[in-house]
């Protein structure tokens, strides 16, 4: 039953698809989430009234989710009560501000392991004439002191601007390492011997508007031909297999609209350049060929909501290259988050998206880890949930990320243990 006469509102539903085929052509054409319960046949999604007539006209089976729809709503009317730090009712999650002044304090108070790195610009930024928009920062984690070169991780964060889960991981991540240095150890090693790069947020614009209470998912660039549902999905905007009809839209009104050109956005380009950066290609040109295995570096990519972790490939049910050790080092991750890990496509097909990007390019291993069990995540659940499960899988990533095809496949230490010797 529907209660909201606005013809404006939109639905959360249980959208079921029949088989794989219609659920790929689905996600290229609607707000579908990342949930899915494929056993039951359905995959969360967002639609206008309009859309959700249509597809009930078509034959679709459709379920409302109520709590879900009047949760939406309720960030679309704000909340009653003020708050001093944080977003409106979610005070865990701290604004683009914030999250950029404590990544400046990380870097003044811990000038030996921290350096905070402009790296690009937002498009409001990039773009004259309208909002002011923000830099895209990365805030680099090592021990100074120590030569190197060091093998590199990076996490990156916010692609799309709902997911607020992400950047706030991202960033309570970085505060455990430097506040871990000579306390921890494992910590203390991690950073005098790796080289840890964090970028919180791709999509600080579209943040902004999430931030606001939309369910905004794309950057802000209105340029494309779209009056309300503008932007373009940064995660479908890479040059790997860029224009397939699988998981992106090239209407640019659709959630999935993967722009008018690979990357043609500020944010991803700028993503991309910081990449090339830190890791050299390892791999061959051609889609069958395997990255080495003494291959280094490692990518981590945040998102929501589902609990699952994704690896290569996102485009095609042949399997990678490396899809043995790509299973592997995600089995590990699984391991800390007890999250399902699969190929991407198993999900549904994607394409121009990240991971497949760094994998495909470069050969180095870039996983996603769509955390948590909604956008806009109850604080009580981050807190005491989503990240606690998700740290130590953060943190292992960064020490696989020398060999991250190889240290995998052995055995791990999980509790180390002195015994005295009398």
């Amino acid at each position: 039953v529907i209660t909201n006469s606005s013809s404006n509102s939109h639905l959360i539903v249980r959208l079921y698809y029949g088989d794989r085929e219609h659920l790929n052509q689905l996600a290229s054409q609607y707000d579908v989430f990342e949930f899915a319960d494929h056993e039951a046949g359905y995959v969360a999604a967002r639609l206008s009234r309009a859309e959700y007539e249509a597809l009930i006209t078509a034959g679709y089976r459709i379920e409302i989710d109520a709590e879900q729809t009047a949760a939406a709503a309720r960030l679309v009317a704000g909340s009653p009560s003020p708050q001093s730090l944080g977003i409106p009712s979610y005070p865990c999650y701290r604004t683009v501000e914030e999250t950029y002044v404590t990544l400046a304090q990380i870097a003044t108070n811990y000038p030996g392991l921290a350096t905070l790195v402009d790296i690009g610009d937002s498009w409001d930024k990039f773009t004259p004439g309208g909002a002011a928009g923000y830099d895209l920062l990365a805030l680099v984690l090592s021990n100074q002191s120590r030569p190197g070169p060091k093998p590199r991780f990076l996490l990156v964060a916010e692609f799309h601007a709902r997911e607020l889960t992400t950047a706030e991981t991202a960033t309570r991540f970085a505060e455990e390492l430097v506040a871990g240095y000579g306390v921890d150890p494992d910590l203390t090693w991690l950073l005098d011997y790796f080289e840890i790069h964090i970028v919180p947020l791709v999509n600080p614009d579209g943040r902004k508007k999430a931030e606001a209470g939309q369910l905004w998912r794309k950057n802000t660039d209105s340029t494309n031909g779209c009056a309300s549902s503008y932007g373009t999905d940064l995660n479908r905007n890479c040059s790997f297999q860029w224009g397939l009809d699988a998981g992106s839209s090239g209407s640019p009104c659709n959630e999935t609209f993967r722009g008018p050109a690979f990357f043609s956005e500020p944010e991803s380009q700028t993503v991309r350049d910081y990449i090339r950066t830190l890791f050299a290609d390892q791999r061959g040109p051609a889609d069958t060929d395997a990255a080495p295995t003494n291959t280094t570096g490692l990518v981590i990519s945040l998102h929501s909501y589902a609990q699952l972790v994704l690896y290569s490939w996102g485009w095609t049910t042949t399997p990678a290259p490396n899809a043995t050790a790509l299973k592997t080092l995600g089995g590990k991750f699984g391991y800390f988050n007890r999250y399902v890990v699969q190929p991407t496509i198993d999900l549904y097909a994607v394409s121009g998206e990240l991971s497949d990007w760094v994998y495909g390019e470069l050969g180095v291993p870039c996983y996603t880890i769509e955390m948590g069990t909604t956008f806009f995540e109850p604080c009580t659940t981050f807190q005491n949930s989503t990240y606690p499960s998700n740290r130590p899988a953060l943190f292992y990533a960064a020490k696989a990320c020398r060999q991250p095809y190889l240290n995998p496949a052995g055995p791990d230490v999980l509790q180390p243990a002195v015994t005295a010797v009398p």
